[in-house]
């Protein structure tokens, strides 16, 4: 179940509770359809199919399906008529629609190869607030009891609900502070992995120099040993194979980008629920987690059906039998399948199974395509058909991606990654309802925005924003505009928090302002400063800098709460924070419509963005610096 990261973070860690409509900064016409509460929008989304959520509803999935068992339902188009009718008759809640309530609580948290407490989170003090229910430094009010109607409104909002935040990390950084579990990963050079990137073309393979040190593992390890613990607890718990109902939103590049071409809420009855067209579908899944491990280290048969991603597929079942004879193998059930279990094992079947380093794939797959426009295409992977790598080649030496129609550039001859030369150059169409690059959007919900040809909207003042309803000026203090845009030392990389990097940046994490606002503070270069909003507050030494202009300043992604954090005057001398403290995600409603052309929802491609650029903060020269 993959979602859209910014409305799980904005309903789940309760950032909804402190807005109050989003036309209060979001400028846009008057009509029915826009207006209201970004979370009641979200809500909508939801349920017609355009964005998914989870968890999916207020009662667990698997008791669902045993309660459509119970009543004579078995087969997975019975048990989802089922589940069709329970919501129709309102005995079935959408989790999002009462997102407050214990059984909508996110409960577990695995956080891997990234920093989600910190770096990730804008609104971090409500993730501290909401999520672990510990100490914050949020002011805020909620202002939502009223303006929402489509989510439950709880007076008292829940502190703490996760139970468990497992996080796999090889530092220290914020997430691991704040974690229950550290599970200490392997580095860099103490593993055998992957690395790569569409912003350019070579495939970055991590080689053990050394075996991972004291009780660290590698990523493939761990995971490999909470998937062996799982199946030995599922083996009491779970003994049986359950039926699981799964919700799939409307999907990009299929038949459901003509779902809607028309916006009609069932939920409002405006029309009838009907899967894969007016909302959702579903798909019934049998889970045995007796096997969890096993499946885990295994490559499983559907495989054989063939791959492929934006709208290409390309056939292995030959691939997938050779595999069988030529590679290691795990035998289980009465069956063989290809190993998984090591991690240069894995690190194979990736290669080989895609079209950027299986040139026949690519071929495969620009035959697929070429089918489908009717232009010659195969001549793109023609000299590299023969080419098939492996981990060990790539440790040999430094190798490039293949052209490969899953990506819009083209690569061959040494040529650099651009997007789109592929459309450009070849004529094929873009993944859009003309085919075409648009500036016009033809959908209705764009209409209603005012936002169907592109548009200039002037930020809005301090004041729609309410960042700052409660952060009075003390002293000589100056509103300014708030940026985080990413360091020079610490994004794609690692380490910034060395004393080799503190020293080249006054061992900590400056705040930047213009010469012009320092001097109206009163600032001098390296003074200490307290940064603050409703959101939060941060306490650092400033930069005074002719680079930055008048009435803007600057925190760089991303600062770590565990070095040089003084405490705060303005909170009570509690310990101030990092540069998410001050913001808070908003949401925009009309990137949430989807269900008809290139609006359609796929993972890491449809959704609102967690937009903070506009964020207002009060700044000020700190007076006492405790730590």
């Amino acid at each position: 179940r993959l979602q859209n990261g910014p409305s799980w973070h904005y309903l789940h860690s309760d950032q909804w509770r402190y807005e109050g409509d989003f036309k209060e900064y979001h400028k846009c016409p008057d009509n029915t359809f826009t207006q209201g509460h970004t979370a009641d929008f979200n809500v909508q989304a939801v349920r017609c199919g355009w964005l998914p959520f989870y968890p999916q509803y207020t009662k667990s999935n698997l008791e669902l399906c045993r309660d459509a068992e119970r009543a004579g339902k078995k087969s997975p188009e019975e048990i989802s008529a089922y589940v069709l009718e329970q919501l129709k008759g309102k005995k079935l809640r959408h989790a999002i629609e009462d997102i407050d309530h214990e059984a909508s609580w996110p409960r577990v948290w695995y956080i891997w190869r990234g920093n989600a407490i910190m770096s990730s989170a804008k609104g971090h003090e409500y993730f501290l607030k909401h999520y672990l229910g510990t100490h914050t430094n949020t002011i805020a009010e909620e202002v939502a009891e009223g303006r929402v109607r489509e989510v439950e409104w709880h007076k008292n909002a829940p502190l703490g609900k996760m139970d468990l935040i497992v996080d796999l990390n090889f530092r220290m950084d914020t997430s691991a502070l704040y974690s229950d579990i550290v599970l200490p990963a392997a580095s860099w050079y103490e593993k055998s992995d992957l690395n790569s990137t569409d912003m350019h073309s070579y495939i970055h393979p991590l080689n053990a120099a050394i075996p991972p040190v004291w009780e660290s593992r590698s990523d493939w390890d761990i995971f490999k040993g909470i998937a062996k613990v799982t199946t030995e607890l599922a083996k009491k718990h779970l003994p049986d194979p359950v039926k699981d109902i799964v919700t799939q939103p409307l999907s990009h590049d299929s038949p459901d980008e003509l779902a809607q071409k028309e916006i009609k809420d069932w939920g409002k009855g405006e029309c009838e629920p009907i899967p894969g067209k007016t909302m959702y579908k579903f798909a019934v899944v049998e889970r045995d987690y007796t096997q969890i491990y096993q499946k885990f280290i295994s490559l499983g048969p559907l495989v054989r059906a063939g791959l492929g991603a934006h709208g290409v597929k390309y056939a292995v079942e030959d691939l997938y039998e050779e595999v069988l004879k030529t590679h290691p193998t795990q035998a289980w059930g009465g069956k063989v399948y290809p190993s998984l279990e090591r991690d240069v094992e894995a690190a194979n079947l990736v290669l080989l199974f895609a079209p950027e380093t299986n040139g026949e794939l690519a071929y495969r797959a620009y035959q697929n395509i070429q089918e489908r426009v009717g232009l010659k295409l195969t001549d793109l992977a023609e000299d590299s058909r023969d080419v098939r790598l492996e981990f060990s080649d790539l440790v040999a030496q430094p190798r490039r991606l293949l052209n490969s129609p899953i990506w819009s550039g083209l690569m061959d001859g040494g040529r650099a990654y651009s997007a789109y030369t592929y459309n450009v150059e070849r004529k094929v169409p873009w993944r859009t309802l003309t085919g075409r690059l648009s500036y016009y959007l033809d959908h209705p919900a764009y209409i209603a925005f005012g936002e169907n040809l592109p548009v200039y909207k002037p930020s809005p003042r301090p004041e729609a924003y309410g960042d700052l309803k409660k952060s009075l000026e003390q002293g000589k203090a100056k509103i300014l505009n708030y940026l985080t845009p990413h360091g020079k030392w610490h994004i794609h990389s690692t380490y910034g928090d060395t004393l080799r990097m503190l020293t080249l940046s006054r061992g900590t994490e400056p705040f930047w302002i213009g010469e012009e606002d320092a001097k109206e503070l009163g600032l001098e270069d390296n003074d200490y400063v307290e940064v603050h909003n409703d959101h939060g507050v941060v306490v650092t030494r400033a930069n005074v800098s002719a680079r930055i202009p008048k009435g803007v300043c600057i925190i760089y992604h991303s600062p770590e709460r565990t070095y040089s954090v003084p405490r705060s005057p303005l909170r009570e001398y509690k310990r101030a924070g990092g540069h998410n403290s001050l913001t808070r995600v908003r949401l925009k409603p009309n990137l949430m419509v989807g269900g008809y052309a290139q609006f359609t929802y796929h993972f890491n491609y449809w959704g609102p963005t967690g937009c903070n650029r506009d964020t207002y903060v009060m700044v000020r020269k700190l007076e006492d610096l405790v730590w």
